[in-house]
């Protein structure tokens, strides 16, 4: 089975090691594109799906967990599991969150970067929360307590859904990690992954 996996925002495939590791680990076979943005991780994203005869698994640390939840909502027949860490559910509302950060802060960096690229419709339209429906897969939800970039707020409005839709949520708070890991939680999320992806697969 295939793990089709996204980096963050100004990251890279190479830097998500710790979220692909796991998976070739485990078996898994092992996809993690280079992506610029939501859109263009959508659309890489889909052609792979589409050419995959096989369920697959979708996954990615922030900008890329909105694209492996966004992925699927698009393809809730093909992706079985979904496995998200610090990933934003609703953009419009993360660009709410960004623009509370100080000048010179990261938030208020990534605020900046936001609305000088995308307009308020294209953050609705890539939103992840306005496409949760009955055929939703389950989502492995990974965050930091500490995460000053995507508050906890997110995980919430995702374990709403469930509740509403009837899948399944199998969440995980790290004390004291803030928005990406360190090596110190390297060890707790692979754990974590491969104690609960048979779950989230069977589910």
């Amino acid at each position: 089975m295939l793990a089709l996996l996204f980096h963050g925002k100004g990251s890279s495939p190479e830097k998500i090691n710790w979220l692909t590791r796991p998976f070739k680990n485990m078996g898994f076979r092992v996809e993690a594109p280079k992506i610029d943005e939501v859109a263009d991780g959508v659309f890489i994203g889909s052609k792979i799906i589409e050419n995959e005869r096989d369920p697959v698994i979708t996954g990615g640390h922030s900008m890329g967990g909105t694209v492996a939840l966004l992925l699927a909502a698009k393809y809730p027949k093909k992706v079985k599991c979904v496995v998200a860490v610090a990933a934003p559910v609703d953009r419009v509302l993360q660009l709410k969150w960004l623009e509370k950060g100080e000048e010179g802060s990261v938030r208020r960096m990534l605020y900046n970067d936001i609305v000088a690229r995308l307009s308020m419709r294209d953050l609705e339209e890539s939103s992840p929360i306005r496409y949760i429906n009955g055929e939703y897969p389950p989502v492995i939800y990974i965050r930091g307590s500490a995460d000053d970039i995507v508050p906890a707020e997110h995980l919430e409005l995702l374990k709403r859904k469930a509740n509403e839709y009837g899948f399944k949520v199998i969440e995980l708070v790290i004390e004291g990690m803030g928005h990406t890991p360190r090596s110190q939680h390297v060890k707790v999320i692979e754990s974590f992954i491969r104690d609960n992806i048979n779950q989230c697969l069977t589910t």
